[in-house]
């Protein structure tokens, strides 16, 4: 048997996400258009006749952001770096490479940890990745190149073999049929977090966190769930509510539809948003 750790690496927004969800069959990784949503780092755990793979999802590497919640989660990915088993450096054919590209690429030279380098979104049409030829002649001392397509799924299987290669023996980490560390208080947080994203699209500013503060269980075998929308300036609590609580409402069916599909239940759900310029030093460690 094997086992260990491995870290999806790679500037943000190239579906590092999206490839973990689908390594692990499961919806572990809140996934929208908006480069910066992933924070913490989330663990997906793939289950195989070889042994478990724990992955890593990092947040994006970021270059020239001075504001506290970008240095925290760049401070993050290099901590992330340090004692795994084998990291996955996931790049996108579709954007040009550039100074973010070459800072992951500087780390990830230094690691003396085994790397394979995923190209990812190879199932677009030629003319929409023309950055291919570029991302196939990235060179930091990787074991492999894989190209692989984290929406239709393609080539994870050579992905997964390779990476079982690079393994040490070991016993596994987590029980069968656990998917991820995270606890359904963190998960339900996500969740709401993307919603927040995708409903608001280019209006709204990363400053949002989501406090689950209450779940429970009602008499007519219902959920309750109660949650805090933190931002950090009253504009944006107005973007987020929106006039007549319209924004506030419409994100609030989006997580009880997806909620109610994955437990069977009805879900009540209690949504409402405050305002604290701090809470990046209250909430990200």
């Amino acid at each position: 048997m094997k086992s260990g750790f491995v870290v999806l690496a790679g500037r943000s927004n190239v579906g590092k996400s999206s490839l973990l969800n689908a390594l692990v069959g499961s919806k572990v990784a809140i996934v929208t258009p908006k480069p910066q949503t992933t924070r913490r780092p989330v663990r997906g755990i793939l289950h195989d006749a070889r042994g478990q793979i724990v992955f890593v999802d990092t947040p994006g590497v970021f270059l020239g952001k001075k504001d506290e919640l970008s240095q925290k989660l760049n401070a993050a990915v290099k901590e992330q770096l340090e004692g795994i088993d084998v990291v996955v450096y996931v790049t996108d054919p579709t954007r040009e490479p550039g100074a973010e590209e070459d800072n992951i690429q500087r780390i990830l030279r230094k690691l003396p940890t085994p790397i394979i380098l995923a190209i990812n979104k190879m199932d677009l049409p030629p003319e929409k990745r023309p950055h291919t030829d570029a991302m196939r002649k990235i060179d930091v001392a990787q074991k492999e190149n894989i190209e692989v397509s984290a929406k239709r799924r393609s080539d994870l299987n050579r992905l997964v073999d390779s990476i079982f290669e690079m393994l040490p023996e070991g016993e596994p980490f987590y029980p069968d049929l656990q998917i991820t560390d995270m606890a359904h208080k963190e998960w339900l947080e996500e969740l709401i977090r993307e919603k927040v994203f995708l409903r608001l699209e280019q209006e709204l500013p990363y400053s949002v966190h989501i406090e689950v503060t209450e779940i429970g269980d009602r008499d007519n075998g219902s959920k309750f769930v109660a949650a805090t929308v933190w931002t950090t300036e009253d504009r944006y609590k107005g973007m987020i509510i929106g006039a007549k609580a319209s924004m506030l409402k419409q994100i609030g069916i989006d997580v009880r539809r997806e909620l109610e599909a994955v437990t069977g239940m009805r879900v009540y759900l209690e949504l409402t948003v405050n305002v604290d310029p701090k809470w990046p030093q209250r909430f990200i460690v």
